[in-house]
């Protein structure tokens, strides 16, 4: 029972740091562009490959390791027996209430810098625009519907199937997980339903969701086993699934971009959780500056949800900012300071509104409760004075 706590406990930091890496990656491939029509890319006649084949390779496994992540943290820590009612109220106040607070905001900030509306008709045409914004796959709230969806199905399959199937409801899960979406993408392919379109989205993405709550019972297993490695296997071990999704980005033409990310997906997935854990356990060892690294990961893997809903405002005020100076745009400049900004933005805004109970309900958070002074007792013979307060 202790190591399983132990082993609940650890997982949940690596998950945190794991997040933390995944939303920097989210900046990163903002920044440099998902296309070549926006972020960096846009600002050059044509398409550098540099800065293509970065955003692609990040692209190809970034997004199915935050699901697959989410998936882990379900099998986890979810819990099948709560109400329907409880389900979805936990989902509006975390992930609804987000998109539907800040999905219109964004999409004034992008109409307003695109080109400015003229006069009441052009905001009243503007605003009329706004409930679109709550649907993909505008922007980057697409990611609220998958997760909404993924849980959802989780949540059902979990609460009423699972119980029967015993140990085998996970696999059951995601096979049944794969032949729906190929039924749908099979149904999507034959009409412009945006139904089917929609629930192609979700269980595109629920594949790996479902991947993730497959996997979980073996990652603290793994994560012992890496740890019992020598640090040169250890540091072998990311090294190689880093090999492998550059090999298999490499390998399959751009038109077979979907297989790459079916792939890449799970070898993104290993990649990130042995990084990690190699970070954790070696962290104290390899110095104070590698400590300092992974911890800094976990917090912002703590903050991720202000920096996904905020990034973008930083991220483009920034290349607007250099394109102003600069008269000829260079690659490496705007590329690092759109990171920056794109990280230290949006903490430096939780900073300003932390305590602020509008602000957190935004973000789908509780307002955090202030810590009570610590309470020492005084020192026994021989023994150092024992804090009690609580620890969070």
């Amino acid at each position: 029972m202790r190591n399983g706590r132990q082993d609940t406990a650890t997982l949940s930091i690596d998950l945190f740091c794991m997040r933390g890496i995944g939303i920097l990656f989210v900046v990163v491939v903002h920044v440099l562009g998902v296309d070549a029509l926006h972020g960096v890319r846009k600002l050059f006649l044509t398409d550098r490959a540099d800065l293509r084949v970065a955003a692609d390779l990040i692209h190809s496994f970034n997004m199915a390791v935050m699901l697959m992540g989410s998936g882990v943290a379900v099998a986890a820590f979810g819990r099948a027996d709560v109400s329907l009612g409880d389900f979805l109220r936990k989902k509006v106040n975390r992930l609804l209430v987000p998109m539907l607070v800040w999905a219109p905001v964004l999409f004034v900030m992008q109409e307003v810098l695109r080109s400015k509306p003229q006069g009441l008709q052009g905001w009243f045409q503007v605003l009329l625009q706004l409930p679109m914004t709550w649907f993909p796959p505008y922007s980057i709230f697409w990611f609220v519907h998958a997760l909404v969806g993924c849980t959802l199905l989780a949540w059902l399959f979990r609460r009423f199937a699972a119980p029967a199937l015993g140990r085998w409801g996970d696999a059951v899960y995601f096979g049944l997980g794969v032949l729906l979406y190929l039924a749908v993408s099979a149904w999507a392919a034959s009409t412009s339903s945006a139904l089917a379109s929609y629930l192609e989205l979700i269980l595109y993405w629920n594949r790996f969701f479902a991947l993730g709550l497959l996997v979980y019972p073996w990652l603290a297993p793994v994560s012992r086993a890496i740890q019992r490695q020598t640090i040169a296997l250890q540091v072998m071990l990311p090294t190689g699934f880093l090999a492998l999704v550059t090999l298999v980005y490499a390998v399959f033409p751009a038109e077979q971009y979907e297989v790459v990310r079916t792939i890449n997906g799970p070898l993104g997935f290993c990649l990130l959780f042995s990084l990690v854990v190699v970070l954790r356990h070696q962290g104290s060892e390899w110095g104070a500056l590698w400590k300092y690294v992974w911890s800094r990961l976990v917090f912002v893997g703590s903050i991720s949800m202000a920096i996904y809903l905020f990034h973008l405002y930083f991220v483009v005020a920034a290349r607007i900012a250099l394109e102003r100076v600069l008269p000829e745009p260079l690659a490496g400049v705007h590329v690092a300071l759109g990171i920056l900004v794109g990280c230290v933005g949006p903490w430096l805004i939780s900073v300003v509104f932390k305590g602020l109970p509008l602000f957190h309900w935004t973000l789908g958070q509780s307002a955090p409760t202030p810590k009570p002074p610590a309470i020492e007792e005084p020192p026994r013979d021989g023994l150092a004075a024992i804090s009690l307060t609580p620890k969070m």
